[in-house]
């Protein structure tokens, strides 16, 4: 896999800011050629992106609830049966969209998920809690109203584009370590 060079980052910060524009569109942004975006483009959706989607408003249609649940998993081993039968469970449920396994305040796993109403969150939660019962000891839900009213800040990736991450669009490329050692 390549590294990235400069370019490279500036143009996944456009696609963050909106990727609906043209690649036209972009490299009027960023001062660039058309056909350097599409070249640019296309390895980093190799590598680099996972996808394009749009980010609704989720409380304008239909989703009331975001939930994210905070697991203790009984599994120790991420690559037997047990793992796949719980993957395979989350990978079913539609309205799941990131089950991340981590660390912290004694949990090691985070399930996020959209819910039309409390109801539905509260059937979820009981078929979750039946069919995951051989794989999952605990689990705590921060709950997140999705109605059009008080929002802090609105989830959108564009705002990752004014990170000091921004920096590394600005640098020029630099060899790796093991190049540089024997150069000395």
């Amino acid at each position: 896999m390549k590294e990235l060079k400069p370019i490279d980052y500036r143009l996944l910060f456009e696609l963050m800011k909106d990727s609906h524009r043209s690649d036209r569109q972009i490299a009027k942004a960023l001062g660039v050629s058309q056909p350097t975006v599409t070249r640019r483009r296309a390895l980093l959706e190799e590598n680099f992106i996972e996808g394009y989607t749009i980010v609704p408003k989720f409380g304008k249609i239909g989703f009331e609830i975001a939930a994210f649940t905070f697991l203790k998993s009984k599994l120790e081993r991420k690559n037997g049966e047990a793992f796949q039968k719980l993957k395979d469970w989350y990978m079913k449920q539609p309205n799941v969209i990131l089950v991340q396994e981590g660390r912290g305040m004694g949990w090691n796993m985070l399930c996020i998920s959209l819910h039309e109403c409390y109801s539905d969150y509260a059937a979820f939660m009981r078929i979750h809690d039946a069919e995951l019962s051989d794989y999952v000891v605990e689990s705590q839900t921060f709950q997140a109203d999705l109605n059009p009213g008080v929002t802090i800040k609105p989830f959108s990736l564009k705002y990752l584009a004014n990170l000091s991450m921004n920096d590394k669009a600005n640098r020029p490329a630099t060899t790796s370590r093991a190049s540089t050692k024997g150069s000395k």
